[in-house]
């Protein structure tokens, strides 16, 4: 027996199923056995069991041989540490896969009663498990509670994760290094607020009001110490243009904070108010990119006019960023063009040889001018960005509670009143939930002990918020299950919210919570309507598809020539290229589109560089936008055809069919092979014995070898539907004997050489069904595969929300709810309601 996910059409397993589910709805008394430590002679596993392994499972999974790395001799009984392994026994016998069809086949009798006996054990072993927020979570809750844009992510260690994902309960175990951690980051944090402290130093330079802009901001540094470095041009009355980066050219602004003695501490806020510059209509959009040193700070796009700009914040934490070699702390920041462009009446700026064909997207091009002859600086054919004002705060203390928040506190003093006003406030904000006074005197009993040691006002009232943000409540989600049902209705508030716009509740689900409504199904799908077109939303998508379709991988962007690419461009390509999965899966839900839509639509999520590099209609601006696909795009919509995932596919090395099988086996499919043998070695297109061999015949040997056949059947046949993309994941319509690959500085040159020959893209899904194109593969797998891709869709979404693995009764409501979404086509706002009403994600 050899324990593969090999779907076989539902029906064909129905009487299995149905007797689960009636197992599940029950309430038998087989959910009330013996637990997990009782022996395995009171589970019945010796009699039911045990002679079901040996006869059907040993010989592939037993002490000789262990396929697929599994090996089920050594069960004795169900146990907690096991349920992933006896999950994966229930799934293969509900969908006929085990054992193979060429096996001696068990009787009806026998499967029902091992699958029976599966879900008995494993609810009676099923136990609470409750999981510390990740360190996405964490920085957003304190981004929440202090008003700051800190990137507290980057000063955290990263995360276990379950099945590629950082959300699992399983991954999520603190451990000392990691909670040592936590104590400085929230010390951090807190330090960051005052009360009753007066503002800092706050220094604003309006460059709109001098007739030499820059001096306005230069003089920080005679009077204050703070040297600011302007790269662009005064333009009187107007403010400066900053001059873009791009290719080689070095046009970083700075700050520079002195670290005479040590280095500064807390954060500073850098404020910018820019515009586009008159004249740039064409140009490619600019953005305004913050650097520091370990931390994410930004990255946007610069619109508007002079008359309505627009205005940029960033607060940078300064603890640990190294001085440079005259001791001094430089934030950087600078006006970018990632997009080769040209401009009419100038020629271009490049090596590029007459008639050299060079693919599109990387392609170094941008005007060449002299700067001595055009001196007026709007006259130049570059994107510049103006910078109108700018302010910076080096040592910035957020007032408490923030603006933004409304809270009327009245007039605070030195008092305890005032201090137990705002630990309440902090208290309820922090655990997400009210708080009872008996919690709020617990905590305002350490504040009266740190006053009484002399402590001001504000720094007593932050060691105790920090005490609050260590403990149990605010570090760890609350249980949807809680005896407590106000605890249990704000517990759902957090887990919706942190799913959906990866931060606390807003204050429409703090008053939904405390109203208790919900566990109502029409206001879960009215919150889920709402949180999914709100931009906040973005949080949800981003992480939950990057680790869903593993696209967190490199991407290659090759060129004929490397002198015929820059890096530069080629990474704002990248970036745009994952960002285009994120948001072409978002618009899905936004738009409520049928689970097919994933593979196959008629249109994408494009902008500027994205539509040069698929020789789409221009766009302006790196915002991606839906548009629609001319009918005769060969690739045409759905994730399948990104380039990103099918570039990403192909940097492990030369056997794209088997990575690109695999993948879409694992993620689309439903159906992940298990690890390849240790033992089997790669198959190297470039070796001299496979040069010259076409894909098929190096496959051929590892269907040829017993250990491998069974997943190579599978996988291999799938892989060939992309043999049209290339190592960039541009489209191709031949493919060459062998290819030249070069690398430098991560720009990579591949091209093919020798004798070109057709493509060969024919071949066959799990269920028999075959194609001969890429087209037709999308097509079988709309019509054909929508459940599965549904289901494995769904079994993430419970893992991302809840941190749980799917378990069997888990898998069993998963299946209802997409026995009532069939009629629509598995529509992905609805399933996603869906599965937020269900026990699955409530209880």
């Amino acid at each position: 027996m050899v324990l593969l996910m090999k779907f076989r059409p539902l029906q064909d397993a129905c009487w299995l199923v149905g007797l689960v589910a009636a197992i599940s709805s029950s309430g038998s008394t087989l959910a009330h056995t013996a637990s997990d430590k009782t022996g395995p002679d009171k589970t019945g596993f010796a009699k039911r069991v045990q002679p079901f392994l040996e006869t059907h499972c040993f010989r592939c999974h037993g002490p000789k041989k262990q396929k697929s790395r599994i090996r089920l001799d050594r069960l004795t009984t169900y146990r907690s540490e096991n349920r992933a392994l006896w999950t994966k026994v229930y799934e293969a016998l509900v969908h006929g896969e085990m054992p193979p069809e060429k096996e001696p086949q068990p009787s009806a009798s026998g499967r029902a009663r091992v699958a029976s006996w599966i879900v008995a054990r494993q609810r009676a072993s099923r136990s609470g498990r409750t999981r510390r927020l990740n360190r996405r979570e964490l920085s957003a809750a304190l981004q929440d509670l202090t008003g700051l844009q800190v990137d507290y992510a980057s000063m955290l260690p990263a995360d276990g994760k379950v099945d590629g994902f950082d959300t699992g309960a399983d991954g999520l175990q603190d451990a000392a290094d990691s909670v040592a951690r936590v104590m400085k980051i929230t010390r951090r944090a807190v330090d960051a607020i005052r009360f009753l402290e007066p503002a800092g130093l706050k220094l604003t330079g309006d460059l709109r009001q001098e007739k030499h802009p820059k001096r306005e901001v230069e003089r920080w540094r005679k009077e204050h110490g703070y040297r600011v470095r302007l790269k662009g041009h005064d333009l009187k009355q107007k403010g400066v243009l900053l001059s873009p980066g791009w290719l080689k050219g070095g046009s970083e602004s700075s700050i520079e904070i002195p670290t005479p003695d040590a280095p500064p501490k807390g954060v500073a806020r850098v404020t910018f108010v820019v515009s586009v510059p008159e004249g740039m209509k064409g140009l490619p959009t600019p953005h305004l990119n913050m650097k520091v040193p370990g931390q994410n700070t930004g990255y946007f796009d610069v619109t508007g006019t002079f008359d309505k700009p627009r205005t940029f914040t960033f607060d940078v934490q300064l603890d640990e960023l190294p001085p440079d070699r005259n001791k001094r702390i430089r934030i950087r920041f600078r006006s970018l063009v990632e997009l080769p462009y040209e401009v009419k009446g100038f020629r271009n700026d490049t090596r590029t040889k007459p008639g050299e064909r060079v693919p599109p997207g990387t392609r170094i091009y941008k005007p060449l001018y002299d700067r001595k002859k055009i001196k007026n600086p709007l006259e130049h054919p570059v994107p510049y960005t103006l910078l109108q004002q700018m302010t910076f705060e080096p040592n910035h203390v957020a007032a408490w509670p923030p603006e933004s928040w409304g809270v009327e506190v009245g007039k605070l003093d030195d008092s305890v009143k005032s201090a137990e006003k705002l630990l309440s406030i902090w208290m309820e904000r922090a655990w997400r939930r009210p708080v009872k006074r008996t919690e709020v005197s617990h905590f305002l009993g350490l504040y009266r002990k740190l006053r009484a040691q002399q402590m001001t006002f504000d720094d007593a009232l932050r060691a105790t918020f920090q005490s609050v943000l260590m403990s149990g409540p605010f570090r760890y989600h609350a249980s949807v299950a809680d005896r407590d049902t106000g605890i249990a209705q704000h517990a759902i508030a957090s887990r919706l919210s942190f799913m959906l716009i990866g931060s606390p509740p807003d204050k429409t689900l703090r008053d939904l919570a405390k109203a208790s409504k919900l566990r109502d199904p029409k206001t879960l799908d009215a919150q889920v309507d709402r949180l999914i077109a709100d931009p906040r939303s973005r949080a949800f998508f981003k992480p939950f598809v990057t680790q869903w379709l593993e696209i967190g991988q490199p991407i290659t962007i090759a060129m004929r020539s490397i002198k015929n690419q820059d890096f530069q461009f080629g990474r704002h390509l990248r970036d745009s290229m994952r960002a285009e999965t994120v948001a072409y899966v978002r618009q899905l839900f936004v738009d409520n589109k049928p689970a097919k839509e994933l593979v196959d639509s008629d249109w994408a999520m494009s902008n500027d560089i994205l539509a040069r590099f698929y020789g789409h209609e221009p766009i302006e601006g790196s915002e991606l936008r839906k548009v629609r696909l001319k009918k005769d795009d060969p690739r045409g919509g759905g994730i399948l055809g990104h380039g990103g995932i099918q570039s990403m596919l192909t940097w492990m090395g030369e056997n794209w069919v088997i990575y690109r099988g695999a993948w879409t086996m694992r993620h689309i499919l439903d159906d992940p092979p298990p690890p390849p043998p240790l033992e089997v070695p790669e198959l190297v297109p470039s070796d001299g014995k496979n040069r010259g061999k076409t894909a098929r015949q190096l496959l051929k040997q590892h269907q040829e070898d017993a250990d491998c056949s069974v997943c190579h059947e599978k996988m291999d046949p799938i892989g060939f539907a992309f043999q049209n993309f290339d190592l960039s994941g541009r489209w191709r319509e031949v493919e060459y004997e062998q290819y030249v690959r070069n690398e430098i500085d991560g720009k990579v040159e591949w091209y093919g050489k020798g004798k070109s020959r057709p493509l060969d893209t024919t071949g066959q899904l799990p269920r028999g069904e075959t194609f001969k194109t890429y087209s037709q593969f999308k097509d079988v797998i709309s019509k054909h595969y929508a459940r599965d891709l549904m289901r494995g869709v769904m079994k993430n979404l419970l893992l991302y929300g809840t941190g749980r693995k799917p378990e069997i009764d888990d898998l069993t409501q998963i299946e209802s709810i997409m026995d009532r979404a069939a009629e629509t086509g598995y529509r992905m706002r609805d399933s996603l309601k869906a599965l937020i009403r269900s026990k699955v994600f409530l209880e």
